[in-house]
């Protein structure tokens, strides 16, 4: 493995991300980058397939069939390629790192795929199996919630005995993740803002109906810390935003409020919303007020089992390449490996760059992770498929 090692072209690799990143796509309209991602991935030595179920945000399949005689078994590795929508400098390299909206999340990733496609292509490696990179547009909330991997998932185009979302964790290996769920609540009387002291005293104020729902979710959140779940802790309700009002003495019509409901991998969605409403109907009742929720899923839990070879693969990869043992962990955050998981039913791990700079200020990503994430991923590719490359050992 340490002469494909050695056909790492970092050049090439800072070359492709600086020009992905400076693509600023955001979930609703990604065409631009994926025409750019399309070519690459091609140049690469990836057959690709295009689709695109959502309107203006494609996805591609890229494939790379670098058979021995066997059939062998299918593995795949996902990235996203719109970026949070907020702004940031043009893309710049500089003191080891490259700097730039997406440079971590994730456009380094997807240029660390296309290298590992490139060095098997020039090197003439061949792999006892298949190597599928998806490529999908609609990952950043609020704009995308993976509407196009499910789609995908629906289509049943694409299968693989193991995936890895190429984000989420570079210094353990994820095995379970939390599912997490927006959630935005309006809180309505009838009639029309109004003078405070033309205002009924019987007229509920919903600023007041609003601090009994905040109190009523924190108490819920109390309970959750007492069910522990395997591997990751505990769900969460979490508060982000409260409106209400206009003026100081001005009695509002309505208040809003808008958090992240985070849930277990056992449970599913309609039985959280179904929770929350339960809640929000009582004190609704109480006060003679209308509460409505919306609430949307961003993405659902999951867990793989432990002893999965596509943990032992990666945990196996990251020993030899870094030197260090992963330790099988659940998450808290979200990632795509949810839909590959549960909705593909592909048992699913991640891996990618130190990404602790994701949705930051002043993103960047250093160019030795990206190097050294593919190394991880040519060596996590032989462990599972095995690979016999085309250039002498030494």
């Amino acid at each position: 493995m340490k002469n494909l090692f050695r056909q790492v072209d970092i050049d090439r690799v800072i070359r492709d991300t600086t020009e992905l990143i400076d693509i600023h796509d955001t979930a609703g309209d990604t065409v631009e980058i994926t025409a750019l991602y399309e070519t690459l991935l091609k140049q690469a030595g990836f057959s690709v397939e295009r689709y695109e179920w959502i309107p203006n945000n494609p996805t591609l399949v890229g494939r790379y069939r670098g058979h021995t005689n066997t059939e062998g078994k299918t593995l795949l590795f996902n990235g996203h390629m719109d970026v949070i929508p907020l702004e940031h400098k043009p893309p710049l390299v500089k003191d080891v790192k490259i700097y730039g909206r997406g440079a971590c999340d994730m456009k380094g990733s997807l240029a660390s795929i296309l290298e590992v496609g490139r060095i098997l292509k020039t090197t003439q490696s061949k792999i006892d199996g298949e190597i599928v990179v998806i490529a999908n547009s609609m990952h950043e909330s609020p704009g995308g919630r993976g509407e196009d991997l499910i789609k995908l998932a629906e289509s049943a185009k694409v299968k693989a005995d193991a995936a890895i979302v190429m984000e989420g964790a570079t210094y353990d290996c994820t095995i379970a993740q939390l599912g997490s769920a927006t959630f935005h609540i309006t809180i309505e009387r009838e009639g029309q803002p109004s003078h405070q002291l033309y205002t009924s005293s019987d007229e509920p104020h919903p600023i007041t109906v609003l601090s009994d729902v905040i109190k009523a979710l924190d108490q819920d959140n109390e309970k959750l810390k007492e069910i522990t779940i395997e591997d990751i802790g505990h769900g969460s309700y979490f508060i982000g935003n409260v409106q209400s009002g206009a003026f100081y003495n001005q009695m509002p019509q309505h208040a809003t409020l808008e958090g992240v409901r985070r849930y277990g991998p056992e449970e599913s969605f309609d039985d959280v919303k179904q929770q929350m409403m339960h809640v929000l109907n009582h004190i609704a009742a109480e006060h003679g007020v209308d509460i409505s929720l919306d609430m949307k899923k961003v993405r659902d839990g999951y867990r793989i089992q432990k002893n999965e070879l596509a943990i032992t693969s990666l945990q196996q990869a990251v020993k030899k390449v870094r030197g260090i043992d992963l330790p099988p962990v659940g998450k808290k955050l979200v990632t795509d490996a949810g839909i590959f998981a549960k909705d593909m039913e592909i048992p699913t791990v991640c891996y990618g760059p130190d990404q602790r700079k994701a949705h930051s200020e002043v993103e960047y990503v250093e160019i030795s992770e990206l190097e050294k994430s593919i190394q991880v991923y040519l060596q996590f590719i032989h462990e599972y498929l095995g690979i016999k490359s085309g250039i002498a050992s030494g």
